[in-house]
């Protein structure tokens, strides 16, 4: 699973903030890192939504318990995509042909768009160039 220096960084980089406070309660529970801490604060349900909502809006001001949400979501969002690298990853699943980098674009129509390729090597965090940014994704076509 990703650690909290990565979902801070993540927050970061799309808001920031790195929503470090945020990024601690959701791990909190978990005595040992890795899927099994996944029980609580990992899946979206109703009562976190609005304890953290309450909690940051309260913290910080109105508006960022929504954006507190988001992150969480994010979060786990990640910690699910790693796992499902890892298990694609295994020789019995996909090996040595499981995707490693994945770009995501959501249309405002509904429609996804996914592409997915393989980095070579296992790069490190610190080693990593931003992707390109992607032009807006319109009705009549996916992005580049």
């Amino acid at each position: 699973m990703p650690g909290v220096k990565v979902h801070c960084a993540l927050s970061k980089e799309r808001t920031g903030f790195p929503f470090a406070e945020l990024h601690r309660w959701v791990d909190m529970s978990a005595r040992n890192p890795g899927v099994n801490h996944r029980k609580k604060r990992h899946y979206y349900n109703l009562r976190d939504h609005k304890t953290i909502q309450d909690y940051w809006d309260e913290k910080k001001g109105k508006g960022w318990g929504e954006k507190a949400v988001v992150e969480w979501l994010f979060h786990i969002a990640m910690d699910n995509l790693e796992t499902a690298y890892k298990v694609s990853s295994k020789e019995e699943s996909y090996g040595a042909d499981a995707y490693n980098c994945i770009r995501v674009v959501f249309n405002p129509n509904g429609y996804i768009h996914c592409r997915f390729r393989s980095i070579s090597g296992s790069p490190h965090l610190s080693t990593l160039t931003r992707l390109p940014r992607l032009e807006q994704p319109t009705a009549t076509g996916p992005c580049r």
